[in-house]
């Protein structure tokens, strides 16, 4: 299979004309010089977890921000990165394939090209094995040619192994010192740039001269925290599952008896769920987080299903379409903990056929009630971090059963006297993550990799490439790298991360904020969208014209650019300092000392408020 990767594809004519497309660059990154600005010293978000991050990561915790700005700024302490060295640089594929991750190796190959014709880009094929067995594929203008502006991850292939076993880090080490390598560049989601974390401080502990940047590529969308905006790869998937969804409302509409029940993708966060509900305005979506939240059980959510069904039959509506994420079937309490019941008997051994004599009496009546297509899903083996394999669990299935059986009884009883429900199942799993990538996934990729060469070519290690301000035009986006520990938390309890992460520091999936901007949106419309059918048709995905530029809803209604705000903030820290120096009068100085007491007063109340709430 090896010999398959980097192959020339046969383009179609669409994806020729694709290929074709050259991403700009912001203003920041452009030429061949570049000022990098190092900000103060980073810490945790989380300050009760500052302790356990700095133990475990001694080498590379309370690294400062990093800003990369054009040659002409006029900033004091900003550096000019003068010496370009060849270099040798390795970039391996973790996780999920993710529309517009090939963009990122193209971005770091021409930065490297344009700083220094003789610096190499080495591919590791396979992913996180190919770095262990030192199996690479260099990087050549010839490789890159039909791979530009491409889908999937075929170029290298892909692993979605983490690196975290000591056996496994030294393994990726002598891969790095056996190739001679300057950079490590580490592709994924939350996983991987964990993973990324670990070994730049191994590295760094062992003296190993290679410095190891994470990209935030992920089409779930959840490696989001006040650093990073957005992920590669969420903005396609969304808007190609949005189509498709919206297609299934125009037929639901069309035909007037079907209920269509839709899973999509999103094992621990429900982000692509809410952002395709914005975009194409189904009757009805259940979140993961809200379930959590509000403690839901599986019969809560069925009665909330079937009251919508009845309410809407009163007007005469016999069909609509529902929308869930995958991870649901674990967001619900006495699921999850049925799971964790099962997944101990399997790990010590028990055989699948043993399991439900084994079951406590409550798990043991919950596993008996439900269908048996479910209780097989639920038996198989769970994932390395100890989750269910929810790709595999049909629980838009499950539902759909569960909601016909109470629709019946109550037809039956008389308190309902529409027609008879029929649900239709669709898992949106698979169909998005190959698709050519949009041109924000196109141009955010293709930056990203641009900006992975910077931070090589600065010294950093351990560091995420970040583009902020996302939401406004490419001329003004801000371009910088964030260290990943800055990024980390230690959870002592919960599932969003999986068992393994339990206890440890790790950047973990940010989940739905169900009090954020977007999530009120959501409510806001909900009884809309699920009484008035104003489905939306977003089409398909636009390359070029009025709806190329588009953005996910959910990008422009946060309003994030955290790193823009640090750095206002600094000038005001700055014009305060120019103000109060020695020698001004009195009234100046206990006005500046009123108003920063004040200040850090509110800030210390706020800051032990978040801690408290993480």
């Amino acid at each position: 299979m090896e010999s398959d990767y980097g192959l020339p594809r046969d383009l179609s004519h669409l994806q020729q004309i694709r290929s074709l497309y050259k991403p700009q660059l912001p203003p920041c990154l452009q030429g061949t010089t570049v000022r990098v600005e190092f900000g103060d010293a980073t810490t945790a978000a989380d300050s009760s977890s500052a302790c356990a991050i700095s133990q475990s990561f001694p080498h590379t915790y309370g690294q400062p921000l990093a800003h990369f700005l054009r040659a002409t700024s006029n900033v004091p302490d900003a550096q000019i990165i003068t010496d370009h060295p060849a270099i040798k640089v390795g970039l391996v594929f973790c996780g999920r394939q993710s529309p517009g991750g090939h963009n990122v190796v193209w971005g770091l190959y021409e930065a490297l090209k344009i700083h220094n014709s003789e610096s190499t880009l080495l591919g590791f094929l396979g992913g996180s094995e190919g770095l262990y067995a030192q199996r690479i594929l260099e990087i050549t203008d010839d490789v890159l040619a039909t791979y530009k502006n491409q889908g999937g991850f075929d170029l290298l292939g892909r692993t979605k192994d983490q690196i975290r076993t000591t056996e496994q880090v030294n393994a990726a080490m002598d891969a790095c010192k056996a190739l001679k390598l300057d950079g490590l560049v580490i592709v994924g989601g939350v996983t991987s740039n964990t993973d990324a974390a670990h070994l730049a401080e191994a590295f760094s502990q062992a003296k190993c001269s290679t410095k190891v940047v994470g990209v935030p590529v992920t089409l779930n969308g959840d490696l989001k925290n006040q650093f990073v905006e957005a992920n590669v790869g969420f903005d396609t998937v969304c808007k190609v599952d949005s189509q498709l969804i919206s297609n299934l409302c125009t037929d639901a509409l069309s035909a007037e008896k079907y209920y269509y029940f839709v899973r999509l993708m999103g094992q621990k966060t429900s982000h692509v769920a809410l952002e395709c509900t914005l975009q194409s305005h189904p009757n009805m979506v259940i979140l993961g987080e809200e379930v959590v939240a509000s403690k839901l059980t599986i019969f809560d959510i069925t009665k909330q299903i079937c009251d919508a069904v009845e309410a809407r039959a009163k007007q005469e509506k016999y069909h609509g379409v529902i929308l869930l994420p995958e991870g649901l079937i674990e967001s619900i309490p006495e699921v999850y903990a049925l799971l964790q019941e099962i997944h101990r008997f399997l790990r010590q051994g028990v055989s699948v056929d043993k399991i439900s004599t084994q079951l406590s009496p409550w798990a043991s009546a919950l596993f008996a009630f439900l269908p048996s297509f479910i209780r097989e899903e639920l038996l198989l083996y769970p994932e390395s971090d100890d989750s269910a394999q929810l790709s595999q669990i049909e629980t838009e299935k499950l539902l759909a059963v569960l909601v016909e059986a109470e629709m019946n009884k109550r037809l039956k009883e008389g308190t309902y006297k529409g027609k008879k429900f029929t649900a239709i199942c669709h898992f949106l799993g698979y169909q998005a993550r190959g698709s050519l990538p949009s041109k924000f996934d196109c141009d955010y990729a293709y930056v990203l990799g641009h900006i992975c060469y910077h931070s090589l070519a600065a010294g950093l290690n351990g560091y995420m490439a970040t583009v902020t301000n996302l939401k406004d035009s490419l001329s003004k986006w801000r371009c910088g790298a964030a260290p990943i520990t800055a990024m980390m938390a230690v959870k002592d309890h919960g599932r969003a991360s999986g068992a393994m992460m339990i206890g440890k520091p790790a950047v973990h999936p940010a989940t739905v904020d169900v009090r954020g901007k977007v999530y009120e949106l959501l409510r806001k419309n909900a009884n809309k969208f699920l009484m008035d059918d104003v489905y939306r048709n977003p089409g398909p995905l636009q390359f070029d014209g009025p709806g190329a530029d588009s953005r996910t809803v959910s990008l422009y209604i946060e309003d994030l650019d955290y790193m823009g705000r640090i750095k206002e903030l600094n000038v005001y820290l700055d014009k305060v300092r120019s103000i109060v120096k020695p020698g001004c009068s009195q009234d100046i100085l206990r006005a500046a000392l009123s108003a920063m007491s004040s200040v850090t007063d509110i800030l210390s109340v706020m800051s032990s408020s978040s801690n408290g709430s993480i």
